[in-house]
């Protein structure tokens, strides 16, 4: 009977840190990760607080895992695609903004940023983690796509990390609206982003006179 049992329950097992860290985000994007407790946590996962120690240390470390889950392979999968791409930079950058589409408007990374941008002033931990581990990510791929586009000589020369940020950061504030606010058509990432790549890429642009 033990054996007939076993797969079940390890299956049960294997999925805890995972159901742990669900619970955890939507706890924390509801309620802020500084009122949310471990025993809430657990509640929520359906398990005791002592199981939630046997895979994460504390509550820090818990969104740490959330961030390494969620964010980290999707910042990876743009470092990737730019240095597998064989296209143009202004082709990279289109590209870049359908995975920005995927990615930064997702269920589990828009939690993620509303914590991130509204705990990070008590948590400087947490700040420092998510920058170091995501943001600079993030930021230095695209000045990446900037500098390429400059050395082809698409695009006009400029600060290619200050030119990122102007960039990013409406792509963050978009996702950010809509956690906040709800989707609203004002907010719908199928009309941002196709507008602000075309804002961008009209300001990147190099000069066609001789």
């Amino acid at each position: 009977m033990r054996s007939a049992t076993k797969p079940g329950r390890q299956r049960r097992k294997e999925a805890r840190p995972a159901e742990i860290m669900a619970a955890a985000l939507q706890l924390f994007s509801e309620r802020g990760f500084a009122t949310t407790r471990l025993e809430d946590v657990a509640d929520a996962a359906g398990v005791s607080k002592a199981t939630i120690y046997l895979y994460f240390d504390s509550k820090a470390d818990l969104f740490k895992a959330i961030v390494r889950d969620v964010a980290s392979p999707r910042v990876g999968i743009i470092e990737s695609l730019i240095d597998e791409f064989g296209g143009s930079a202004t082709e990279l950058l289109r590209a870049l903004y359908n995975q920005a589409s995927a990615i930064v408007g997702s269920q589990e990374m828009r939690p993620i940023l509303k914590v991130v941008i509204s705990e990070a002033g008590n948590f400087p931990d947490i700040a420092e983690f998510y920058r170091t581990e995501i943001a600079f990510r993030g930021l230095n791929a695209i000045a990446r796509i900037i500098e390429r586009g400059i050395k082809l000589g698409e695009f006009r020369q400029c600060d290619a990390i200050a030119t990122a940020q102007s960039v990013i950061f409406p792509l963050l504030m978009n996702a950010l609206a809509t956690q906040v606010f709800g989707p609203l058509p004002e907010l719908e990432p199928e009309r941002f982003l196709p507008s602000h790549l075309d804002f961008v890429l009209r300001g990147l642009a190099a000069s066609k006179e001789a």
